[in-house]
């Protein structure tokens, strides 16, 4: 069992002991807030920072790297359970250099039950810390975070397909003819499911229609016309005659 000791080791022992018993997790390292710095910070070459448990509700930044998305799931151990910060660049059209950020959390697949049950109280403690993150990714299979499974989730996550080709070497070719045929046909697709038909117009004089007033009734002269035979009664002259009869 684990027991305080003197000093720093106490203090320690106590936040640790408490962040526990709250279900909550330690994140204060200043690794971990340089390296999330490091990651989104457009001057710098890092492209993911990993995090790892020291004890059961620590945590401590593992490296931080500038390499590909395979270098940085190369980090990842089946026996641990990891978060990693993942920016990704790229993607949106040629010309794009936008930037995106991805949360892992990876479980994996050796990983005991105890150690899995924590993930839930600390996983939004850890976002949380992280930031602000276009696609939330949890795994166990180094399948499902490749970079054509995250790419492909940024794409969804974003509503629309921007690609329209790439430059890549100076050999640009568009694909925005392609993708506006496929948009077109889609549509019309969408049309046919729908109830509401296509719009029709006409191609003949529309006829004649009769006006009516607010009741309903047919109005056959015009508006100035028909206040010429509207009578207004006047109640109280009309009273007065009643009486004197």
């Amino acid at each position: 069992p684990e027991s305080p000791t003197a000093g720093g080791d106490a203090e320690a022992f106590s936040e640790g002991k408490k962040a526990r018993a709250m279900g909550s997790v330690d994140v204060s390292d200043g690794g971990i807030s340089t390296a999330i710095a490091s990651v989104r910070d457009d001057g710098t070459d890092d492209m993911y920072a990993i995090l790892k448990y020291d004890g059961k509700a620590k945590l401590i930044l593992q490296k931080t790297g500038s390499g590909s998305m395979d270098e940085m799931a190369g980090e990842l151990d089946d026996g641990e359970v990891q978060y990693v910060l993942l920016r990704v660049e790229g993607g949106r059209d040629q010309e794009s250099k936008a930037v995106k950020f991805v949360f892992i959390t990876w479980v994996g697949s050796s990983v005991g039950g105890m150690a899995k049950g924590r993930v839930a109280s600390h996983k939004m403690a850890v976002k949380d810390a992280l930031g602000w993150t276009v696609v939330d990714i949890q795994a166990d299979d180094k399948d499902d975070i490749s970079e054509e499974v995250i790419r492909e989730k940024l794409k969804k996550a974003s509503g629309a397909n921007y690609d329209l080709g790439s430059n890549a070497g100076g050999n640009y070719e568009s694909k925005a003819g392609e993708i506006q045929a496929a948009g077109r046909n889609n549509y019309k697709t969408l049309e046919k499911e729908s109830n509401i038909g296509p719009v029709v117009f006409e191609t003949r004089a529309l006829p004649k229609e009769t006006p009516i007033d607010l009741g309903g009734r047919p109005m056959v002269a015009s508006a100035t016309e028909g206040k010429k035979n509207t009578v207004i009664r006047d109640e109280v002259a009309a009273a007065k005659m009643k009486g004197e009869e």
